[in-house]
Formats: structure tokens, C-alpha cells, sequence
């Protein structure tokens, strides 16, 4: 890209990852070293060769010679080669440290991790509140430490929150209206001031995308699953309707962002300024 198309030296290319949130199961040394091996096979897997060039040390110094080696070319090229960043974050886990079996079998986040992913801490709470969707649970703080791990850890690159959002599920009994989607709305304005706040403490985001604009086919969920701020009604000639959390977003981004003022750093109410429907 960068041979071909950065003629006038002013083109950026980047790339986008999958990324999930990580706590220690519970306040210990071993719970400690889990979260940040989950941190460097979630994360740092994919980032830290476009950063510096090979793979994190954790993963070199467990999975030994089954990790592919870069040749000094290939290191040369990669490293650095990412302008800007994207992050895909909805949730965030506990992190559990396993202790190496007999019968060990490499397995991707257990075993060559040695950390186990739980949706529930020591004491037996969720890491946060359940959406419609069951894998994810709303944990705003998970994407503000991301952020700074981001800022602090990899010389705080240029980043755009690529996806951020819950989905309604047809089954969902607390869904009486569509269109009236505030579960949406709360995860949203949660996690929008979670940006802020990392913003406030200094790392280089510059934009927020929400996962989606409309209800989309939702790999193997199909359309049971909807993301969008848009209700695609399928019993009225897929005609588009609005919700809830579309007429806020819109809104939202009409504000001048200079008004905007943060009022949480975890699961406490959210973006505040002349927001409201």
C-alpha cells in the first residue's frame, strides 16, 4: 500500500481488531498474570507484530517453536508498518489462571494461556449487567482500560472504535416495543463516556462507530439478532423504522462535544449534557 499508493506521503492504512476486555477472576498474583496472558493472546496476538514486529513474549516463551518465527525481513516490514488502529470491543471477562494438566493439549486461550475465560468473578457476580445477547455483558471499563493499554503499552496510536454495540433478540420478553430499545441507548451512552474517560487521561481516539446502523443477518443467529439503531420490520415490508437509540445517537452527535461531561468510569450513569428525546 504504501509503495503504490502513498505517493504525496499523507495516506494511512490501518486494521481493525477483534478485542475483549479482561479483570482478574479475583485479587491474586496468578489471576493477575492471567488477565494480562489473555490481554497478549486476545490483543496483543494480532498488534504487536504490526507494532514491533513479532509476537508478545508470553506467547514466545509458552507456545515455544509451535509459534511461527518472522524472518528479519518480514520483522522489518511489519513493524510499524500500522498508521492507525480499530478496535471492535462490545464485552469484557474474568480472567482465571490454569495450572498445566498431565494430559495438556494446546488450545487456543486455555491451555496455552494458561487462563480460563469466565463471565462470573470469585464471588460469583457477572463482570456486568446481561444484554439481549448472551454472550454479551455491558462492562464499560473494560474498553477504557483497553484504551490505556492501547496508550501506555503500545506509544498510544492513532484509534477509532470500529464496532460498539448490543443487539435486541426476537425472544427477548422485556422487548415489548421494538422501537423502544433502551437497553441499547444505556449500553450506548455508557460506553461512549468510557472513551471519554480515556480520552481525559490521554490516549489518541478519534472516533466512535456503533455496530450498526441497521438489522443485519447476524452470522449463525440470523435476523433473531438484531444490532441496528435502525428496526428492519420484516412483518411490514422490511420497511425501516427508527428506534429509540437512533433518535438519541443523532441527536448525541449534534451536541458540540465541548458540553459533553463524563460521570462514570464503571456501570454508574453516563454521557451527560442536553441529551435527551
Amino acid at each position: 500500500f504504501k509503495a503504490h499508493y502513498n505517493e504525496h506521503g499523507d495516506s494511512k492504512i490501518g486494521m481493525a481488531f477483534d478485542v475483549m476486555g479482561y479483570e482478574p477472576y479475583q485479587d491474586s498474583f496468578l489471576d493477575d498474570q492471567a488477565r494480562e496472558r489473555s490481554i497478549d493472546y486476545n490483543l496483543g496476538w494480532f498488534l504487536e507484530p504490526v507494532v514491533r514486529g513479532d509476537y508478545p513474549f508470553s506467547m514466545r516463551s509458552l507456545i515455544g517453536d509451535r509459534l511461527p518465527m518472522f524472518t528479519k525481513e518480514e520483522q522489518e516490514k511489519l513493524a510499524s508498518s500500522c498508521d492507525i488502529m480499530g478496535l471492535n470491543y462490545y464485552t469484557s471477562r474474568f480472567s482465571k489462571h490454569v495450572d498445566i494438566s498431565s494430559d495438556f493439549t494446546p488450545k487456543l486461550n486455555t491451555d496455552d494461556a494458561y487462563a480460563s475465560s469466565e463471565t462470573k468473578g470469585s464471588d460469583g457476580n457477572d463482570i456486568g449487567p446481561i444484554t439481549g445477547t448472551y454472550w454479551i455483558y455491558m462492562y464499560p471499563k473494560g474498553l477504557t482500560d483497553l484504551l490505556l493499554i492501547m496508550k501506555e503499552k503500545y506509544g498510544n496510536p492513532p484509534i477509532f472504535i470500529t464496532e460498539n454495540g448490543i443487539a435486541d433478540v426476537d425472544s427477548d420478553p422485556t422487548m415489548t416495543d421494538p422501537l423502544d430499545d433502551w437497553k441499547r441507548l444505556d449500553y450506548l451512552q455508557r460506553h461512549i463516556s468510557a472513551v471519554k474517560d480515556a480520552i481525559d487521561q490521554g490516549a489518541d481516539v478519534r472516533g466512535h462507530f456503533t455496530w450498526g446502523l441497521i438489522d443485519n443477518f447476524e452470522w449463525s443467529l440470523g435476523y433473531s439478532s438484531r444490532f441496528g439503531l435502525v428496526y428492519i420490520d420484516k412483518k411490514d415490508g422490511n420497511k425501516r423504522k427508527l428506534k429509540k437509540s437512533a433518535k438519541w445517537f443523532a441527536k448525541f452527535n449534534s451536541v458540540p462535544k465541548a458540553l459533553l461531561k463524563t460521570t462514570n468510569t464503571n456501570n454508574k450513569p453516563a454521557v451527560t449534557a442536553s441529551v435527551s428525546l
